[in-house]
């Protein structure tokens, strides 16, 4: 059986039925406009009105979405859109002859605004008929929006699976590229004087000279895929750690001012990764004598910043080579922000911006 047919049987049931469009807009839409559109339909045949317009309220007031029975000239629409607007302004209905307007409120919040010519003849109308739709209404708009904000969510869960996924590739491309580089490399050599030692023994000292190093650089590459540091020290002696090596390997001079306050382990990662990538660039292409790394909270959030005296670059040209994509997503992934600072012979500034929030787990 058709149920608005049913309700119309049943005394005030062109209401009843209007009521029920409404409400099975809710299920069938994840459109406002759309849902207005529903809405409106009902009323202008529930009301028997000449005709009706439907306002969807913004940050700039109410935005015509929908008009519905009007024929030639009509006075309503000329008229409406002052009404509307005082209709939200007031959050009551308002009355001008056979024109009323009265807003969609939801929590006390207006969120459309519904207009019908009745007619000369039918100035009256049902106040708890207009206010039951406009109630339904704004629960189909919340509907609407809790649906679209599930939706939003979705394709961003789904964007940052994708960045992480690709994130993870390019991790195993560069350690894979540093181990045939540098270890592979290292290692030809040791198989090189290992042949040579066969006929000089002397030459066994270079092997195991050579092989110390493979292994320092297998030890390195170690640290590099997992910070255990950070189990073991937290971030702050984890990073000076870090910094020591960094000189020591380097022969760049580090000046360190690095004064955390209790994190949770993925602020910690998150932070020691970037001042990771970020002084990996800087030995690899900054050509800097001197780098300045500073961790500290300011304000409500965590600021890190690494800086050299490098060449510098131009960011908007070489980003996708020095892994700032990377660096940048770990920021976004806890609500923060990376901004890069660069310019040839001027060095380079690295700022990561975290909010503080949880503590150490």
């Amino acid at each position: 059986m058709d149920t608005d047919l049913a309700l119309a049987e049943c005394p005030g049931g062109h209401r009843l039925a209007a009521l029920s469009r409404v409400a099975a807009a809710m299920a069938e839409t994840f459109e406002p406009a759309r849902v207005l559109e529903r809405s409106i339909e009902a009323l202008v045949e529930a009301t028997d009105a000449r005709c009706g317009e439907a306002y969807q309220v913004g940050p700039d007031g109410p935005a015509l979405e929908v008009v519905r029975g009007c024929r030639g000239v009509c006075p309503f629409k000329r008229r409406l859109e002052g009404l509307a607007r005082e209709a939200a302004r007031r959050r009551e209905p308002v009355r001008e002859g056979s024109l009323v307007a009265f807003p969609v409120l939801r929590e006390g919040e207006v969120r459309g605004v519904f207009g019908l010519d009745l007619g000369e003849e039918r100035e009256g109308v049902d106040g708890c008929f207009l206010g039951a739709v406009g109630h339904l209404t704004a629960l189909a708009l919340d509907h609407a929006e809790l649906v679209r904000e599930f939706e939003r969510r979705e394709a961003e869960r789904v964007r940052l699976l994708r960045k992480w996924l690709g994130a993870q590739e390019e991790e195993r491309r560069r350690v894979g590229q540093a181990l045939h580089d540098e270890v592979g490399g290292i290692l030809t050599g040791a198989l090189l004087a290992l042949r040579l030692a066969k006929s000089d023994p002397e030459r066994l000292e270079e092997v195991r000279r050579v092989l110390g190093q493979a292994l320092d650089e297998v030890r390195r590459l170690s640290r590099e895929l997992r910070p255990a540091a950070l189990d073991d020290l937290g971030l702050e002696r984890a990073l000076r750690r870090h910094l020591q090596e960094f000189a020591g390997r380097t022969g760049i001079r580090v000046h360190a001012r690095i004064d955390p306050p209790k994190l949770d382990r993925a602020r910690q990662v998150a932070l020691f990764r970037i001042a990771q990538e970020a002084l990996t660039n800087v030995a690899r292409h900054a050509q800097a004598e001197n780098v300045w790394v500073t961790l500290e909270p300011r304000g409500n959030r965590l600021v890190l910043e690494v800086r050299d005296d490098g060449e510098g670059f131009d960011p908007e040209r070489t980003a996708d080579t020095l892994g700032l994509a990377g660096m940048r997503e770990r920021a976004e992934q806890l609500e923060g922000r990376l901004q890069i600072v660069s310019a040839r012979g001027e060095g380079t500034r690295v700022l990561a911006e975290v909010p503080l929030a949880g503590g150490a787990d």
